[in-house]
């Protein structure tokens, strides 16, 4: 069977952050065990670092970092001495693939929890709007939302979806939720059981609006013990550099800014640097740029002198009194929250290694390239 869409379709693409397969496996989710029996279930790879921005620019682009330009959470700029969030499209490097169906004369829809992710992402789409700044008409329609830091606000911002997919035809919609609940909760707790239930229920109602459906995540997420200051580790090897969190955002209540990768933009001796990094307790992985952008295909000016992933088990940022401290974080940003799901309502020959950002092409052409 072609996996081709016809003219007719709508193609929803549905981000669940931070949720990886323990988290589904875990709770009762007919609708996802269903929708994957009758298509794809398979686990595909998020881009490094594993964190929201970078990956919910690949998904939305079908590109790797260094086609879109997006390689972190926060971007320091040193040309000019400058830190700055990348939530504007501004920032993008390549068009995402809403776009182009709009340029085709398509309808398109982009909803996100967080108002971050839209004005990253909402360029040149029909209409877009999160959970945190809705149109007073749909307010009046469904009811207040719920506060972005609850079980609540995804729940709330799916059935936005169905009641938009149900007033009108749109040829193509892209909806990110929020990993509020994966960062406060393990996937066993009756908290995430409940979120995933709810979750699971208001996929099950996007689909009934006879669409094709296509379910990844961005990254997961595991529990942390251990913070490793980097700076005060090389400071007290006699190296000055800036440290520069990926995973960092204006949504601390999720994670504190503390996440297993960072950039760090070296004063001095580079190498020597990483050496010192390379040897420290807690970290994985120290490559230097050439390194990062050439493995992680990232783009190359707008990552540090080296980029540094945590073990399993470690985060990086800043202790008020020591190199390590002890933490109790759920987050996100090393290899180890790499893996993810990739289901989608139709079989399609996926035919190689899978990475999240092939989700939208794979239900929009005839196979992958």
């Amino acid at each position: 069977m072609s996996n081709r869409r016809t003219n007719s379709e709508t193609v929803v693409v549905v981000c669940l952050d931070g949720i990886s397969w323990d988290y589904v496996e875990a709770a009762e989710t007919p609708f996802l065990d269903g929708m994957g029996c009758e298509g794809v279930a398979a686990t595909c790879m998020a881009m490094v670092p594993t964190v929201t921005n970078v990956n919910t620019a690949s998904i939305i682009t079908g590109a790797f970092p260094e086609e879109h330009g997006i390689s972190t959470n926060w971007y320091y700029d040193p040309a000019t001495g400058v830190e700055v969030y990348m939530d504007s499209s501004r920032f993008l490097t390549c068009k995402t693939l809403l776009e182009r169906e709009t340029a085709r004369g398509g309808r398109t829809l982009l909803l996100t929890v967080k108002d971050k992710l839209r004005r990253l992402l909402a360029r040149n789409v029909t209409s877009s709007y999160s959970t945190e700044r809705p149109p007073q008409r749909l307010v009046e329609e469904l009811g207040a939302p719920p506060l972005i830091y609850s079980l609540e606000s995804s729940p709330w911002l799916l059935s936005a979806a169905k009641h938009e997919l149900g007033r009108r035809r749109w040829e193509m919609v892209y909806i990110s939720t929020t990993d509020y609940i994966p960062h406060m909760y393990a996937p066993n707790t009756p908290e995430a059981r409940e979120y995933m239930h709810q979750l699971d229920e208001g996929l099950q109602g996007i689909a009934e609006q006879g669409v094709v459906l296509g379910v990844v995540a961005d990254h997961g997420m595991k529990a942390k013990t251990v913070n490793l200051d980097l700076i005060q580790l090389l400071e007290e090897a006699g190296i000055g550099a800036r440290f520069v969190a990926a995973i960092k955002d204006e949504h601390v209540v999720h994670h504190q800014n503390l996440g297993g990768s960072a950039y760090l933009y070296v004063d001095g001796d580079v190498e020597k640097a990483r050496d010192v990094v390379a040897s420290a307790e807690g970290v994985e992985v120290v490559l230097t740029r050439a390194e990062a952008a050439a493995r992680f295909r990232l783009p190359a000016d707008r990552i540090g002198d080296l980029l540094v992933l945590a073990d399993a088990d470690h985060t990086f940022g800043p202790n008020p009194r020591s190199v390590y401290a002890d933490v109790e974080v759920r987050s996100h940003g090393s290899l180890h929250e790499r893996e993810v799901p990739f289901i989608l309502s139709r079989k399609v020959d996926t035919g190689r290694e899978l990475y999240n950002k092939d989700v939208i092409p794979a239900l929009t052409t005839s196979g992958l390239q």
